[in-house]
């Protein structure tokens, strides 16, 4: 076991990190920890050792994979294994897990979980441990609506391991920047677009034009070349990010996907007379 143990060790320390041994040697030290006869005439103090790496790698491999789904399952353990064993010398990687954990619960709007797990961190933590700070951070900024900083924070994690979660925030923010946009504007240039999603250059907006694509409205084959090759202002329509140019104008025309916006109309004479027969109403009763 404990040969095992050293292997894993070994293989996560490597730079960069071959992430298929990570997992195999993950998957073998797993499997034996599920075995009691490969853990007897081990101390106390190397079970716990052992456990606390491994499931704090498990954690962080999760992260390296992007498997949101996994990680929850691995950070379970990890905070659970913190209440449950304690012991005398604390894990260095303690504050990161938790910093982790508290970025999961902001990405995935759980912000309940969020609030209750900084209320069990100290104070004094939660104001000087980079870990701890930066969720704080961007909570508040989320909350503020003050994306700008969302962007900031991006420059200044504490660890790569944060960029993951960073980024999945910045995903959502742009989401609901480019759902305000297309309700506020007909047309915006693709420089407006870069700068009112926070891109740092225009280039980066094509790219998020195709991701947020209706595919159910729009055959890809034929849009994707059309940005690419004559794309001028972004329109917007119900969900559906359009370029403005005479032959996508054409095309989208044609096969009948580019239709006008049909504006709402105010019934006028039944709202007059609605607000007349009030008045009326109103002047009896008085």
């Amino acid at each position: 076991m404990e040969t095992v143990h050293k292997k894993l060790l070994a293989e996560w320390n490597k730079e960069p990190k071959v992430l298929t041994a990570v997992g195999s040697t993950l998957k073998q030290v797993k499997e034996m920890m599920e075995n009691p006869e490969t853990l007897k005439g081990l101390s106390g103090a190397a079970l716990h050792t052992i456990h606390r790496d491994v499931y704090e790698i498990d954690a962080l491999y999760a992260v390296l994979q992007s498997d949101l789904k996994a990680f929850h399952e691995a950070i379970s353990v990890v905070m659970n294994f913190y209440d449950c064993y304690r012991s005398n010398e604390e894990s260095p990687n303690k504050f990161l897990m938790i910093g982790l954990n508290l970025m999961y619960f902001l990405t995935t709007n759980q912000h309940a979980q969020f609030h209750m797990l900084l209320e069990q961190i100290d104070q004094n933590v939660q104001q000087n441990n980079p870990y701890i700070t930066t969720p704080v951070k961007l909570e508040q900024s989320l909350m503020e609506g003050v994306y700008n900083k969302v962007v900031l924070t991006e420059k200044n994690i504490p660890s790569p391991y944060y960029a993951l979660f960073i980024r999945i925030s910045m995903d959502t923010v742009r989401d609901e920047i480019a759902s305000c946009i297309e309700c506020s504007f007909k047309k915006v240039s693709q420089k407006d677009a870069a700068q009112l999603l926070l891109f740092n250059n225009v280039s980066e907006v094509i790219p998020f034009a195709k991701k947020v694509l209706n595919i159910n409205c729009i055959c890809l084959c034929y849009v994707i070349p059309l940005l690419e090759k004559f794309g001028q202002y972004i329109y917007f329509r119900t969900g559906t990010i359009w370029i403005n140019t005479i032959k996508c104008r054409k095309l989208f025309q044609k096969k009948k996907w580019f239709q006008p916006i049909q504006k709402e109309q105010l019934d006028t004479k039944r709202i007059a007379k609605q607000t007349i027969f009030y008045a009326k109403q109103l002047e009896m009763i008085v």
